[in-house]
């Protein structure tokens, strides 16, 4: 069989596998030829091409047996040219397969030179991903006519695929180590004299032990139930938001938004809760609370109440908000409500694939990702109820993942009633990990009345 009968043969069967769409899927016969040829003219071209192109990108199957036996060569460490690869063709009997010694030299003659190898290679890896693109929404369309499953986990699926093929499209990531001197130095530039660098929480306490969260950055905030981690995480979004004008998302799996916005409105106005919610307000309280709305209805913060958020809906839809809003962080309540759409044994390898997965998304838009998490209440026989890394709920590789482990405490707690015990008035926010910091302990009064974490006895009132 003929290279083009070959080709023309894939075609059929790549026509028919497009739910009954009979169309050519895109490809440059040029542009492989022309990656092959460059490898065979300067043995240099062959160190750029796989870097970029695998043998399955090829799409005439001829290309890619080529391609395949160009590369182990490479790696043997044998000689490239015309010569070699047509010995090497008859030592596999693939000679025939390929279209013979007159084929091969047509490649070889099919380029001047190798400099446009990238070029070329590029050309090749992007219809690749075209035909990619193609059999993952035919392999969706069939499921769609075939399934009797629920919308949403069709919508996973194909999100999967997607991103699947986004992942094994990945090019080179390499950089130079003077470039990246260059960008440190810019950076080191940029934040002279800074005691934060980046998103701060505005307690004065915690940023100065982090600098602010960075960008790329996984934040766990840790504790037991009652010990005020959701309003701590959005007593530091209210602070992103208002004060420093900064975008943030909040995606909500506990609470609806309404109770999100009665709490920031609670916080915001230091104003009680409970008379809030049962319409105990007087009339100046009434102008309290009217300017403290006004205040939140200006701050660029976005809340999202769906319920069962899987990794997959929470990277699509922070992507869009990333495009439309150009979010700086995303905050979430709490991590183990969070839902896994794909295959896992257990509740802790969901918990690791979450949490492999919210890294990614830090990294990929390069802004913090603040999450909430449950800590497990401990072993009874403990003799501290003080919390560790490793009371992470469903843990999986939380702590592994994470850049910064965040954990709240409150020892009056386990102690209320206690006689002979004395109250310490605070809360501990214990930082038990930071990859690129010091840890250490902040102290903060709650006041639970109305949701507010403010300093202890902070001597600069920084709050």
């Amino acid at each position: 069989m003929t290279p083009d009968q070959a080709e023309h043969q894939q075609t059929a069967q790549a026509g028919q596998n497009l739910s009954g769409i009979h169309r050519v899927p895109p490809s440059s016969i040029e542009a492989e030829a022309c990656v092959l040829g460059s490898m065979m003219l300067d043995a240099s071209a062959a160190d750029i091409a796989v870097q970029i192109v695998r043998a399955e990108h090829f799409y005439r199957p001829a290309h890619q047996t080529i391609y395949q036996i160009l590369v182990d060569m490479q790696e043997a460490r044998k000689p490239i040219n015309l010569v070699t690869l047509n010995e090497e063709l008859k030592r596999l009997k693939k000679a025939e397969h390929v279209g013979g010694i007159e084929y091969v030299v047509s490649l070889a003659e099919s380029v001047p030179n190798a400099a446009n190898v990238e070029y070329y290679s590029k050309i090749v890896r992007d219809k690749a991903l075209l035909r990619d693109m193609i059999l993952a929404s035919g392999e969706t369309i069939s499921e769609i006519y075939d399934s009797h499953e629920e919308p949403q986990e069709l919508i996973d699926r194909a999100e999967q695929r997607v991103f699947k093929i986004a992942q094994q499209h990945v090019g080179d990531q390499a950089v130079a180590l003077n470039d990246l001197m260059t960008k440190v130095f810019e950076t080191i530039e940029a934040s002279s004299g800074q005691l934060i660098t980046g998103m701060a929480s505005g307690y004065h306490s915690l940023d100065e032990m982090t600098s602010g969260f960075q960008g790329s950055e996984m934040i766990i905030l840790g504790a037991r139930p009652s010990m005020g981690k959701t309003s701590l995480l959005l007593n530091i979004a209210e602070h992103m938001a208002v004060v420093e004008k900064k975008p943030v998302v909040v995606y909500s799996l506990e609470m609806s938004k309404e109770q999100i916005a009665q709490r920031l409105l609670s916080s915001y106005s230091r104003f009680n809760m409970r008379q809030m919610r049962r319409g105990m307000i007087s009339p100046e309280d009434w102008t309290k609370l009217q300017l403290a709305a006004g205040d939140l209805e200006q701050a660029p913060m976005l809340i999202d109440d769906s319920p069962m958020l899987t990794i997959l809906q929470l990277r699509a839809k922070a992507r869009r908000l990333k495009a439309s809003h150009d979010i700086q962080c995303i905050f979430i309540d709490y991590l183990q409500l969070m839902t896994y759409a794909g295959r896992a044994d257990s509740r802790q390898e969901q918990i690791t694939e979450i949490s492999r997965g919210i890294k990614a998304l830090a990294r990929e838009l390069n802004i913090p990702v603040i999450c909430a998490a449950q800590l497990n209440r401990g072993p009874t026989d403990r003799p501290s109820q003080r919390p560790r890394m490793s009371d992470l709920r469903e843990s999986g590789s939380i702590e592994q993942d994470a850049d910064v482990v965040m954990l709240l405490h409150n020892e009056d707690y386990y102690h209320k009633g206690e006689e002979g015990y004395v109250q310490t008035g605070y809360t501990e926010l214990i930082v038990e990990k930071q990859r690129n910091g010091p840890t250490g302990v902040c102290k903060f009064v709650f006041m639970k009345e109305c949701t507010r974490f403010e300093p202890y006895a902070d001597p600069q009132g920084y709050a």
